[in-house]
């Protein structure tokens, strides 16, 4: 191998050894590098190619990557272990070389050496040692299946309707005359002269520093009324309960019907002052109303919480006097002068307040909070009103209370409208106004949340990362505010919802009644996937790049309609109807317009889509001229009662073919009982005949029967029964012939109608 380095490098090492000799340096052989193993030695690999090649050596650290194998096109020159020890190393092995090569013996060599005995140049790959990364095991996660949250949802919508209507029950049981009679006797002159106080028109806070003091003193008269404070009678009354406890009230719960109140009862324990919290405060609301007072029961309903998605949860072991530190029910009362209503709760918290922005009686902390949840609010007032008065009593009720109510879809929305309407029984006052304008107030003082959480699907607020593809904001719009990402990661603007815009394709907007106005621009574009499968530009435009369309209208007087490359024209919203005509809607409409010869168009009002992504033009009607009209709907109307005409005798056919046939089996019975009489205990017989025949199929006695056993009966008793069976038609047939006589002599009733007559007729 030293034969093949070239003549500088010689010269270089030279240089070298005399500047250290010159130095002083002492020519010592240093210690010997230490080898390494066998199987961790590097492995050089040269391929043989005309152009200067590159040597490659691997280093790996794993075992299994020690040698490579070399490409099958191209032959490769391993070199072994004990030519790689030749090679000087760097550091300490160069001055073993210089001192080795030291010398003038060495005769000059001529420098026309082929090019592959030049140095080469050398690439070196270090792979590093990579270990398996540990797979760790997944924890299962502690969430319930699909099912299970369509069961909690519809449990919770279950659990919200009974609670409003217990609520409703209860409110209607306080406008009992014999317990409002009864508890007016409680309150005195002077209080009942304070809670009816004259207006001052100096200073209305007077007026209503009176109508509290008032109060006051009737919440001093019940406590004082109300002896004995008893505990729920199932530990938890109408606290909100754990997904596991409902499964084990419903083992548990067996005699619910004797735990039962009714409204004697309940006017018992309210005359009495004996019961629990919430029997106290309702009785609370009927003394106000003895005493001429507008108050009004309010509720917190508490069903269980669907947005609770664990499958096993904890037991909850909040302590009974943390459940019941925040009432369940309350009272309210208006007053006139400040146009607010004032909060009271005589027995859990007992105080009274004006609500502005806090209010006590939302439960703060969290072992109050397991088992009471502010989320519905219901008010019942004398006149059995039903309110949902949540805003008042929650802080952040757009952020944080609406994701845990039904209301936060659409569909829950209506459904909670239709529970609210059902149970409100009077006409909106101006007292309701009052009350919208405030929760109108309290929502625009609610301000941005203050939680990347709390933005989601926040009705008033979004940000821009949460924009739809359809969705752009609106040109110099501001910001309204930023939020802090977490881990320090900078900070996201937050926009008002009233400042996006919605951009929809010209198709879309078509389907909503709006073209594109000439030289409108479009504000986005977006990627669509076309039936053939692949991706192509849409185009979107906002609403102002829109106007209304307006259809042709039909000509006069043979009244043709244009009509698209489909025969037919669409109407998908009213406006699309043409100014002189209209657009009746009739499965037999088609069929009507054809028969009368009258130009018409088929409507096509909207489309079913299928497997694929096909939509389906569904035809609902047709678009006839206005002066058509009245002989199309006459003529439909006739279409449609000889329809239900024939049905109708359709019907009245099959019913009397059936009793027809009924008649007839009775009949026959009939006859059948007169001329043999009447046979009972048939199926014991038959259930004796056939256990016979089974013990002479088996053979008795244990002897051996014969297989032809069967067949060879007499001959004399087969020809008996043939004699009998036609002995017994024969009377059969006498006796039908005889009925039928009768029933020809007989004349039918005056009140029998030809065509049942007729109907006899044919059955005899």
């Amino acid at each position: 191998m030293n034969d093949n380095l070239p003549k500088e490098y010689f010269d270089l090492i030279r240089k070298v050894v005399r500047e250290k000799n010159q130095n002083g340096t002492t020519n010592e052989r240093p210690l010997k590098r230490r080898r390494r193993q066998r199987d961790k030695l590097p492995t050089i690999v040269t391929p043989s190619i005309p152009v200067e090649p590159d040597v490659i050596i691997n280093l790996d650290s794993d075992d299994d990557k020690d040698q490579e194998q070399p490409q099958k096109d191209e032959p490769t020159n391993i070199v072994n272990r004990s030519t790689m020890e030749e090679i000087p190393s760097e550091g300490s092995s160069l001055e073993g070389s210089a001192s080795e090569y030291d010398s003038d013996d060495f005769e000059d060599v001529s420098d026309t050496e082929p090019n592959e005995n030049k140095i080469k140049n050398i690439s070196v790959t270090i792979h590093k040692k990579t270990e398996p990364k540990e797979v760790k095991n997944s924890q299962v996660r502690n969430m319930c299946c699909s099912e299970e949250k369509k069961r909690r949802r519809s449990m919770h919508m279950l659990q919200l309707v009974c609670l409003m209507s217990h609520g409703s029950i209860r409110n209607r049981w306080l406008n009992s005359s014999k317990l409002m009679r009864k508890l007016n006797r409680l309150i005195p002159d002077k209080t009942l002269e304070l809670l009816h106080p004259k207006r001052d028109n100096e200073m209305i806070l007077r007026s209503t520093r009176k109508l509290l003091d008032g109060l006051k003193q009737s919440m001093e008269v019940w406590q004082k009324h109300w002896k004995i404070v008893q505990k729920y009678h199932n530990s938890t009354g109408l606290y909100m309960k754990m997904w596991d406890e409902l499964s084990k009230d419903t083992q548990t719960n067996t005699n619910a019907s004797q735990t039962m109140m009714t409204k004697q009862t309940f006017i018992r324990q309210v005359l009495k002052g004996v019961g629990d919290r919430d029997i106290a405060t309702q009785g609370f609301v009927s003394l106000l109303r003895s005493c001429n007072v507008n108050a009004r029961l309010v509720m917190s309903c508490q069903p269980c919480d669907f947005t609770n998605l664990k499958e096993n949860e904890l037991p909850c072991r909040t302590s009974y006097d943390d459940m019941v530190k925040y009432p369940i029910f309350w009272c309210e009362v208006w007053d006139k002068f400040s146009k607010q209503w004032i909060s009271i709760d005589p027995m859990n918290l007992k105080t009274i307040e004006q609500i502005r922005h806090i209010t006590k009686m939302e439960p703060k902390g969290v072992a109050c909070c397991k088992r009471n949840m502010i989320r519905y609010v219901i008010a019942f007032d004398r006149q059995e009103g039903c309110r949902d008065i949540t805003r008042r009593y929650v802080k952040w009720l757009n952020a944080k209370v609406r994701r845990r109510r039904i209301t936060k879809d659409s569909d829950g929305l209506q459904w909670y409208q239709r529970v609210l309407n059902a149970l409100h029984h009077r006409k909106r006052t101006k007292i309701d106004d009052y009350e919208d304008e405030y929760f109108q107030v309290r929502d625009d003082d609610e301000g941005m949340p203050d939680c990347l959480a709390d933005m989601k699907s926040h009705p008033y607020y979004i940000l821009e990362r949460d924009l739809h593809s359809n969705q752009i904001l609106r040109k110099n719009c501001k910001e309204c505010g930023y939020l802090n990402l977490p881990n320090n990661k900078g900070m996201i603007k937050v926009y008002a919802r009233r400042d996006i815009l919605d951009l929809k394709s010209g198709r879309q907007w078509y389907n909503e009644g709006r073209i594109l106005k000439k030289g409108s621009q479009y504000l986005k574009v977006i990627q669509r996937k076309t039936r053939e499968g692949e991706m192509e530009d849409e185009r979107l435009y906002a609403r102002d790049a829109t106007e209304l369309y307006i259809p042709p209208l039909a000509t006069y007087p043979l009244g043709e309609i244009s009509k698209n490359t489909f025969g037919n024209i669409e109407i998908f919203v009213p406006s699309m109807i043409p100014g002189n005509c209209c657009l009746i809607e009739s499965p037999v409409a088609i069929k009507a317009a054809k028969f009368l010869g009258i130009q018409f168009a088929p409507a096509v009002t909207k489309f079913k889509f299928e497997r694929g992504s096909r939509a389906k033009a569904l035809i609902s009607g047709v678009v006839v001229a206005i002066w058509f009209k009245e002989a199309m709907v006459t003529f439909i109307d006739g279409i449609e009662y000889i329809e239900e005409e024939n049905k109708r005798q359709e019907e009245e056919i099959q019913s009397l073919e059936l009793w027809r046939i009924f008649l007839t089996k009775m009949r026959i019975k009939e006859d059948l009982n007169n001329t043999y009489g009447i046979v009972r205990e048939t199926e014991g017989r038959l259930d004796k005949v056939e256990s016979e025949d089974e013990i002479n199929e088996e053979g008795g006695g244990g002897f051996f029967v014969d297989s032809n056993s069967h067949n060879n009966k007499p001959r004399e008793q087969e020809e008996a029964n043939e004699e009998l069976e036609e002995e017994e038609l024969e009377e059969e047939e006498l006796e039908e012939e005889e009925l039928e006589e009768e029933e020809l002599e007989e004349e039918p009733d005056d009140g029998i109608d030809d065509e049942y007559a007729t109907f006899m007729d044919d059955i005899s």
